[in-house]
């Protein structure tokens, strides 16, 4: 028992709801949301382990959700048990949770959500421990809801917030069509998953070809990396191989799909900037059997100078719905100038319409 004494709980755990908890018809109407940006959850929906659903019948299991911070949990007395380990009194003794409820003076745990705040920004501006004055203060956080967390519904995984009782307004480059879902996915750490590579003729800056050369390879940690750069120091003293190649996904059908769209994960450096990542980069699309390609605009292409990864953004595939299609990254370098690009994940969504 002695060893027992001395044990502390440090995180919270928690459990997915299943079935989703529906709200008290007692409650009614009042300032119940949907979990999107303008229309919040309010916490006591979120304590509640309810689930909102779009009009399709999906699970939101991401979500807004409001309310007015009124304390922390006390994970070093308990992490299963809100009516133990609540405590509403400042400053906290830990940072990685709040809690919020729909009056500011609750203090019954039924009434009150768990929010989990991962280290990060949001933690830095949320928790109680560095920011006594935050309580009281109306919030709306972004995360998943319908999971325990120190033996409470609430939100987890807190990745966005705003003061008030809205979240932001969503990027639409950054959010599929309403019933949109991904139907294509491929993590290219883990190998070629079906693409091919065409690494074109490159040539030195004579325009000498240069035999065995790739300017495309997959790599375990990066995925499809195009780099016209020469390893050899000794090639003449130049900066790089003029270069043009491709690297291509297999098939994609898309006969049962509408509202398409695109999305790759990536990064480029050594291009100096964003406008030389655009002209010496493009990302393409054709159907089946053709020999034409078409360019995509991308949202959000890299910045060029960094090897920080980020989303391009959701490119439009619409006038494909009901084909099947190719798509192509192509890689171009010049003597004075090779950059790196880098494609770990490529991701297919749409309406499924059959």
């Amino acid at each position: 028992m002695g060893a027992l004494a001395m044990l502390s709980f440090t995180a919270c755990t928690g459990d997915q709801a299943l079935p989703p908890i529906n709200k008290p018809e007692a409650l009614g109407d009042a300032n119940l949301g949907n979990g999107d940006w303008d229309s919040p959850m309010a916490a006591y929906q979120a304590a509640l382990g309810t689930v909102p659903h779009d009009e399709f019948g999906y699970d939101k299991s991401e979500a807004w959700v409001t309310g007015y911070i009124v304390g922390w949990v006390n994970v070093d007395i308990s992490n299963s048990n809100l009516a133990l380990a609540a405590d509403f009194t400042v400053p906290a003794k830990v940072n990685t949770n709040i809690m919020i409820a729909s009056d500011p003076d609750e203090k019954d745990p039924a009434n009150i959500a768990t929010v989990q705040l991962p280290s990060g920004d949001v933690r830095k501006a949320l928790n109680l421990q560095d920011h006594p004055e935050n309580l009281g203060e109306l919030v709306t956080v972004y995360g998943t809801v319908g999971i325990k967390y120190c033996g409470q519904y609430g939100v987890r995984s807190v990745s966005d917030y705003v003061w008030g009782d809205e979240g932001k307004e969503p990027d639409p480059n950054m959010v599929l069509p309403s019933g949109a879902r991904e139907f294509f996915s491929v993590d290219l750490t883990k190998g070629m998953e079906g693409f091919t590579f065409d690494q074109g003729t490159p040539a030195d800056k004579n325009g000498n070809p240069i035999p065995n050369f790739q300017t495309w390879k997959q790599d375990p940690k990066y995925g499809l990396v195009a780099t016209g750069g020469i390893a050899d120091k000794d090639f003449e003293k130049s900066k790089a191989n003029i270069t043009d190649a491709m690297a291509i996904s297999p098939v994609i059908d898309l006969t049962a799909y509408t509202q398409i769209r695109l999305m790759v994960h990536q990064a480029g450096n050594y291009f100096t900037n964003s406008a030389n990542f655009l002209q010496m980069t493009s990302t393409l699309v054709r159907e089946v059997g053709s020999t034409e390609w078409q360019q995509l605009e991308v949202p959000y292409p890299p910045a060029g100078n960094s090897w920080t990864f980020g989303n391009s953004g959701y490119m439009i595939l619409d006038d494909y719905a009901g084909k099947k299609v190719e798509i192509g990254f192509r890689y171009t370098s010049i003597w004075s100038l090779s950059g790196t690009w880098e494609i770990d994940k490529v991701t297919v969504a749409g309406v499924y319409s059959k």
